[in-house]
């Protein structure tokens, strides 16, 4: 920028002198050169030093936005996505995924562990069940904290059968995790899946609503198992099947 200033005062200072008739010597262009450069040279520090200062603010501030954005959505104990981030992404997914399995996940007796331990213990307990829900085998899976203990998963263009499958998985994770609430001893931790079909067409709250009411059954049939859709198929009712203990919601020939 300096150098630009000067360029432009000689040039000017050139073409005055020569219209002028008058002579153009060194004493000229020097005088040309130092005065500009004394006087533009610490102006342009100031500009560059105070654009450089806007900059930082403005990476600052985008920095911020996008911690505050984060923070709006995203659960601050688990880092799971909260309940109105997982609403709007599920509705945002079925667009391109209408197809799916929703499974709602929630701690047994978690009231018990608050009482019992304490609500750091339970803090623990919710923190070790999100990481095995975040650990899972596929990044296209949507999942979040929608309650207090309450979970939900969505597994896009997932049939029953698997959906069922990923929930015991889930299931049989938390269940075997080293949850010390006490410090010494193991407290067993379990979880009840309710697991609900998505299809084109079918609003989200039906869904939700059929996902909890198997999840209520799930927890009145004694907890730490998966109910499903399948529980409720005539082939469940057959003679020769039985399912297994448990809650693994699968079945063998007697």
């Amino acid at each position: 920028m300096t150098l630009a200033i000067v360029a432009v005062s000689q040039i000017v200072s050139f073409s005055i002198r020569y219209s002028s008739g008058q002579p153009f010597t060194w004493f000229v262009f020097m005088m040309n050169s130092i005065l500009p450069t004394l006087t533009a040279l610490p102006g342009s520090l100031y500009i560059f030093r105070q654009n450089a200062r806007l900059q930082k603010a403005l990476d600052d501030m985008t920095v911020l936005h996008k911690e505050v954005s984060r923070r709006a959505t995203i659960d601050a104990m688990t880092g799971l996505l909260n309940r109105e981030t997982f609403l709007t992404q599920l509705r945002e997914i079925r667009r391109s995924a209408p197809d799916g399995v929703l499974l709602l996940i929630d701690a047994d007796n978690f009231k018990a562990i608050n009482d019992q331990y304490g609500h750091a213990a339970g803090d623990l307990a919710l923190m070790i069940i999100s990481d095995r829900l975040r650990h899972a085998d596929s990044t296209s899976y949507l999942t979040g904290r929608i309650g207090g203990e309450e979970f939900a998963v969505y597994l896009p263009d997932t049939s029953m059968e698997r959906g069922v499958e990923i929930a015991e998985q889930y299931r049989i994770q938390i269940e075997r995790a080293e949850f010390k609430p006490d410090g010494e001893v193991r407290h067993r931790l379990t979880v009840s899946i309710g697991a609900a079909p998505v299809r084109p067409g079918t609003k989200v709250s039906d869904v939700m609503r059929e996902a909890d009411q198997n999840l209520y059954e799930a927890k009145s049939k004694g907890r730490n198992r998966t109910v499903s859709p399948l529980d409720h198929s005539p082939l469940r009712k057959r003679p020769n099947l039985v399912v297994i203990p448990g809650g693994s919601g699968r079945e063998s020939n007697v």
